[in-house]
C-alpha cells in the first residue's frame, strides 16, 4: 500500500441516526482511531440519509471489526 492510499479517508459505515453514529465514533476514539462524522439533522427533508463515519484507510479493517 502506498503512502497516498494509507492516508486516504474512506467511508466506513452509514448509521441511521446521529446517536448511533456518535456511539460508533466514541468506540473508535477509545481505541485511538480518529474519525469524521458527516450527516444531516434537518427534519422534514423527506429523504433521511443517515450519518456517515469516515476513517483513514489504514485504520479501516480494525475499525470495521470494532463496530461489528
Amino acid at each position: 500500500m502506498n503512502v497516498h492510499t494509507e492516508e486516504a479517508i474512506i467511508r466506513l459505515k452509514n448509521f441511521p441516526n446521529r446517536a448511533l453514529a456518535e456511539a460508533g465514533q466514541a468506540c473508535l476514539k477509545t481505541n485511538n482511531i480518529e474519525s469524521i462524522l458527516q450527516g444531516s439533522d434537518i427534519a422534514g427533508t423527506g429523504m433521511p440519509q443517515g450519518f456517515d463515519l469516515y476513517v483513514q484507510a489504514k485504520d479501516a479493517e480494525i475499525a470495521r471489526g470494532l463496530l461489528e
